[in-house]
């Protein structure tokens, strides 16, 4: 399970690439840790911040694991108060490619 300890954030995203004035809600999946990594590296991993991700098959494509995924986190972000259609919101919010690993990741 990855929580995030938000009061430490004063309610503001600290992802990197969040513009100043789209910092007031928290970018879960992409901020800290992007989700896309534990894609095959964590299959038994059941919630992360919060959001329930257990139920999303490893066994499918990267592709259709994302689509799945990213409509658990939009969810997510509609429950803390954001009002983005789905699309503005993956556009400034997701990602679409699996991220990069070193190859020691995963890996025994």
């Amino acid at each position: 399970v990855v929580n995030l300890e938000t009061s430490l954030l004063a309610n503001n995203c600290t992802y990197w690439k969040s513009r100043i004035d789209d910092r007031g809600l928290h970018r879960a999946g992409l901020c800290c840790v992007n989700i896309g990594a534990v894609y095959e590296n964590c299959p038994n991993l059941e919630k992360f911040m919060g959001v329930e991700v257990g139920m999303v098959s490893h066994k499918q494509t990267f592709n259709k694991w994302n689509i799945r995924m990213k409509k658990r986190f939009y969810d997510d972000y509609l429950q803390q108060g954001g009002s983005k259609e789905m699309k503005a919101w993956a556009k400034t919010r997701w990602f679409s490619r699996r991220p990069v690993l070193p190859m020691n990741v995963g890996y025994d």
